[in-house]
């Protein structure tokens, strides 16, 4: 007698393949799996050692090795149920789970408004999730042949393909390009060569990929990701031995690109920089052929420079809406709690936590999608009607309207982008002349100096040795600018390029500023961030006290060198810089050889309108893109519902214990369904709601297959023809649905023996428990 087989029968996994001594119940597990689910931090070792104190026993640490054992037996059985679940509802093509990931964004139907973008998405990588190599972990390492299960992921042999494309893209840089490749972005109308530059030197991964480096102690570095705006899993991807590589993202794009077609928005927090490296990449004309677009995380898009922020910040591109495309750091903030339990674990267990985590996730945040749009809606409106109300007074005082806002953005786009590097000629004489300045002040200290002084000769010696460098410095830019004789303060040319010099130093001063300020606000943000351990916190402490300083100083630095301009710029204080954590009036206050204070677009007042006018027109568009994803959403639960039906009729009696398993699930569904289809009649009910919540339709779907079939509980029929919540059908006088008619049916006794029947499914299908552990032994 098989003894596992039997175990199973009554609810046991034993331990062993052939003749367990222990057995863990199918509670036990599937309570575990649930804990974990609900806190990610929750291991093995901590239920086993929970169990132990209730069964009064030592804890041993080979008990958590007999739980693991049976835990992923109890996993393996779960995904072999959900395969036949899917096989059973045709969610078994190739890639359907990316199709549908999520229903707001992806369930499309016939006849809708269009959107453009078609599909908002954000990418990024997380180094939390790593794995430690066996080469430095103690003992001999067990082969693990496993691997993941789910289509959740890209394949490191898919990643490899563009492993290359960063090296090749300086040479296809390097060439002549069409002017018509300005398609990453539609804000764009030149290429961002500076706001590039600026952004690779701030975000590491932005940097060259040399600098990607990663201890060697990490086989696996982490994940990259790709979610939609309702914070659904697309695909993602494992960092291997390294950083942050373009490689992974553009696999990703190449990938997305392949199973969601055209105009896909995706989020980035380097997408000014990563938008070169597609252009340049191999799959670039795959992405210009599918209007693929990029676009900076509303967070990190405030810690760019301002003509990035123009370019790529989501307040000023167009059709986006409210979304902030800060996705993955939420996600983030609750995958890192798994890292404690996969760090040390087997590649497959890792694979293995992060599907499960990811799983749940899912569940999650498709009960969370109403609750998304209800939020949404109520943002969108407030801000239609509290901004609103600003534009319009200031519109008013202002005499501006939309045409000299969009101009002003236009204006600001074109000053900021004329802010590049200084021309060689100039930057040489600018070099020049400092070289000059510092010779002089190294000769009047060379003069005071008493060479006699044993106490000072070394400090003589010293100044004399670097006039004598900056000397023969000067000498090589004369012969480069061919000069034919050495400047003198008297000059003319002289002063005008002291003036270039300031100007120099004033800009640096305020790029040192804004770089701690930008510090400043990073650390904040971790320091508050759930999952920052003690001593991190701790370090971050420390350095918040010291940053303060530096800023203290980096102020006053800046302060003096506003101060020697002609004319001199506006001073700020410590209260004005710490309230500017945006960043934007940094870039304002640099000087490109033209006082730009009283342009109309410079003006705090008109600068304030302008913004408003923004985050307005970006609620309009919210508000249009949740009028879509709700009738999507709720397309997608009523065509869910038939097609349980559906699968449920088709084996009730060739495999009861499989329409048993689809009832079982169906009855959660209709739970979590319920009260979605609640919460979309609630925004419904929004004073300036401008939707029409109705039952769509799926492009390809038979219509025919629902007719006669019942309705969901949540749901009823208007007029006999559309389909709508139940709560938008009652009347003040309708008490009780009980005596509503089901489509198909002929009269009220038929219909409500059929309901009968689909509620008592469960039931029936439980009777037949026995003869289905039989057929699947």
């Amino acid at each position: 007698m098989r003894i596992n087989p039997t175990l199973t029968r009554y609810g046991y996994i034993g331990t062993a393949p052939l003749e367990p001594s222990v057995a863990i119940s199918f509670h036990v597990l599937e309570a575990f799996r649930a804990q974990h689910h609900a806190c990610p931090r929750f291991s093995i070792q901590a239920q086993v050692k929970a169990l132990c104190r209730l069964q009064a026993v030592p804890y041993k640490p080979y008990l958590c090795t007999q739980f693991r054992i049976a835990y992923d037996v109890y996993l393996d059985i779960l995904y072999r149920v959900d395969s036949l679940i899917n096989t059973a509802l045709g969610h078994d093509l190739p890639d359907w789970r990316m199709r549908h990931a999520c229903a707001p964004c992806l369930y499309v139907l016939e006849g809708e408004d269009p959107l453009t973008p078609a599909l908002l998405a954000t990418m990024d990588g997380n180094q939390s999730l790593k794995l430690v190599d066996d080469a430095f972990r103690p003992g001999t390492t067990r082969e693990d042949p496993r691997t993941a299960r789910t289509d959740l992921w890209l394949s490191p042999e898919e990643v490899d393909v563009y492993k290359d494309d960063v090296h090749s893209s300086r040479v296809r840089a390097a060439a002549p390009q069409d002017d018509d490749m300005d398609w990453l972005n539609v804000n764009q109308g030149d290429v961002l060569a500076e706001p590039v530059t600026v952004c690779m030197e701030r975000w590491r991964n932005a940097g060259p990929e040399a600098r990607k480096k990663m201890f060697a102690l990490f086989s696996i570095t982490g994940i990259f990701v790709a979610v939609c705006r309702h914070g659904q899993l697309l695909i993602m991807c494992d960092m291997i031995r390294s950083g942050e590589l373009m490689k992974y993202p553009l696999a990703i794009v190449a990938k997305m690109i392949d199973v969601y077609g055209n105009d896909i928005k995706l989020g980035y927090d380097i997408a000014c920089a990563f938008a070169k490296t597609v252009e340049t990449s191999s799959i670039g004309a795959k992405a210009w052929a599918a209007r693929f677009s990029g676009v900076v995380a509303a967070f990190h898009g405030y810690s760019h420079n301002r003509g990035c922020q123009l370019d790529w910040h989501p307040l000023y591109t167009e059709g986006v809406g409210k979304e902030d495309f800060e996705g993955c750091e939420r996600l983030f903030s609750e995958s890192n709690a798994l890292a404690a339990g996969t760090r040390l674990s087997t590649a497959f267990h890792r694979h293995q936590a992060i599907e499960e985590f990811f799983g749940h996730w899912a569940e999650r945040k498709h009960v969370e999608s109403a609750s998304f749009i209800w939020n949404n809606y109520r943002q969108a409106l407030e801000i239609i009607r509290l901004d609103g109300e600003v534009v319009r007074v200031l519109s008013d005082e202002l005499r501006a309207g939309p045409a000299e806002y969009e101009n002003y953005v236009a204006e600001e786009r074109a000053y900021l982008r004329g802010l590049k590097a200084e021309p060689l000629s100039v930057s040489r004489r600018i070099d020049y002349l400092e070289t000059e300045y510092v010779c002089a002040e190294h000769m009047k200290r060379i003069g005071a100096a008493n060479p006699n002084e044993t106490t000072i000769l070394s400090l003589y010696s010293s100044a004399f040795g670097r006039w004598k460098a900056l000397d023969e410095e000067a000498r090589i830019i004369e012969l480069e600018l061919e000069l034919a004789d050495r400047w003198q303060p008297a000059d003319a040319i002289y002063r005008q390029y002291l003036g270039e010099l300031d100007r120099r130093k004033y800009r640096c001063a305020l790029d040192n500023l804004e770089r701690l300020v930008v510090q400043r606000l990073l650390e904040l943000t971790k320091l508050g961030m759930s999952g920052t351990g003690y001593k991190m916190r701790e370090k971050i402490g420390k350095a918040l006290k010291t940053r303060a300083e530096a800023v203290r100083k980096a102020l006053t630095e800046y302060n003096r060198r506003a101060a020697q301009l002609v004319p001199p710029r506006p001073s700020l204080t410590w209260s004005e810089v710490m309230e500017m954590t945006t960043l934007s009036e940094f870039d304002l206050l640099r000087d490109a050889r033209q006082d730009i204070r009283q342009l109309p677009w410079a003006r705090r007042a008109n600068r304030k309108a302008m913004t408003a006018y923004f985050n307005v027109k970006r609620a309009g568009e919210e508000i249009k893109r949740l009028n879509v994803e709700m009738v999507r959403l709720f397309t997608f639960i009523i065509d869910e519902h038939y097609d349980f039906y559906h699968a449920i009729s088709r084996n009730l009696i060739s495999r009861p214990e499989l329409a048993h398993e689809l009832s079982t699930r169906w009855l959660y569904r209709n739970q979590v369904n319920e009260t979605i289809a609640h919460r979309l009649y609630k925004v419904t009910q929004l004073p300036g709601y401008t939707g029409n919540l109705l039952h769509g339709r799926r492009p390809g779907r038979d219509l025919a297959s629902s007719f006669g079939l019942p309705l969901p509980t949540w749901a009823a029929w208007s007029n006999g023809a559309t389909l709508l919540p139940r709560d938008e059908a009652r009347t003040d006088d309708d008490e009780s649905d009980d005596d509503e008619d089901v489509p198909g049916m002929e009269g009220e006794q038929e219909a409500a023996q059929f309901l009968t029947f689909v509620d008592n499914l469960g039931a029936q299908s439980a009777d037949v428990t026995e003869s289905a552990a039989e057929l699947l032994d």
